[in-house]
């Protein structure tokens, strides 16, 4: 009987290791593939500094401040994703300019007043409960989906939004690229 206990223990260990794995597999995707899946996200010309601001894509905004500072949110996720300490710095610098509230402004700077890729996804968070109030009544079409990793910062979770139900972590890059899922859709 006794055996039949540690069977069965290890038996659910063994489950809970599978489910873990399942739910946060690593990426082994190219350097190449990262660099496309940056530009397909960023939606926009190679030129960061332009003020001819596109919409992004598949996503509508009500006025065009909102289209640009989500812009600059999506550059920094994807750096973040990429592990792109100077590139999130360069994108939370192009947010922080288009951005009139003051708090909004001093978080996006947090991002860009350190090179630590670490620090900056910690700032992160905030920049993103941020840009979702934003976002709050401001999209005309398209969907904007928050998505959540429960294992970001020592499990104690993270959100970050996307305009593609595709998980790519910010807060893992490619440690755990596809680690997450969609909690809320933001329409």
């Amino acid at each position: 009987m006794r055996n039949l206990k540690i069977y069965d223990i290890r038996i659910i260990l063994v489950a809970i290791l599978a489910l873990t794995i399942l739910s946060c597999k690593e990426n082994n995707t190219s350097k190449t593939e990262e660099k496309q899946d940056h530009h397909s996200e960023m939606g926009h010309n190679e030129d960061h500094s332009s003020h001819d601001v596109e919409q992004t894509k598949g996503v509508q905004f009500t006025d065009a401040k909102t289209a640009e500072a989500f812009q600059h949110y999506i550059h920094i996720k994807t750096a973040l994703v990429n592990t792109d300490a100077n590139e999130a710095k360069a994108g939370a610098q192009m947010l922080a300019k288009v951005t009139e509230n003051a708090v909004f402004k001093m978080t996006v700077e947090s991002i860009f007043n350190t090179d630590d890729i670490e620090a900056q996804r910690k700032a992160f968070t905030e920049v993103t409960t941020q840009m979702e109030t934003m976002l709050s009544g401001a999209l005309s079409s398209g969907e904007v989906y928050k998505q959540y990793c429960p294992m970001a910062f020592d499990n104690t979770g993270a959100y970050w939004l996307s305009k593609e139900k595709e998980i790519r972590n910010p807060y893992f890059g490619d440690r755990m690229l596809k680690c997450g899922n969609v909690a809320k859709t933001i329409k």
